[in-house]
């Protein structure tokens, strides 16, 4: 398990992406937030910290609310030195929650919000 001595300047987290965090950490006990090599680079799945188990390139990126540690294939970390990463929840369709990440069957799914490091204005990368 490979953890660098860089960890994202902020690893935050909206509002309504620390209540869902919370109300997932009450029903499973700890959670990590993943985003897997597979993915589509901005959509983390959640997990219980018990069935979490980091591949050898995977990186711990930092810590969310909750506390939640939030991790990602190593591949996404390169280049994100200068970039701040925020989470953020979205509600989804009843259609879309048949996934193995925890917070679709509350009908929500979790979104990376990436910024420039010092400034306010979103860079072109956000799920909806």
């Amino acid at each position: 398990m490979h953890t660098p001595n860089h960890r994202h300047r902020a690893v935050d987290t909206s509002e309504d992406a620390r209540h869902v965090l919370q109300l997932l950490t009450v029903m499973h006990g700890p959670v990590v937030l993943y985003l897997p090599s597979a993915s589509d680079g901005h959509t983390p799945i959640c997990l219980r910290r018990s069935d979490f188990h980091a591949d050898p390139d995977d990186v711990l990126a930092g810590r969310t609310a909750g506390p939640a540690e939030f991790w990602m294939a190593g591949h996404f970390h390169v280049g994100l030195e200068d970039l701040d990463v925020s989470i953020d929840v979205h509600s989804v369709p009843g259609s879309e929650r048949r996934t193995s990440s925890l917070e679709t069957a509350c009908g929500f799914r979790f979104a990376l919000r990436i910024h420039a490091a010092d400034d306010a204005v979103d860079l072109v990368e956000e799920a909806s």
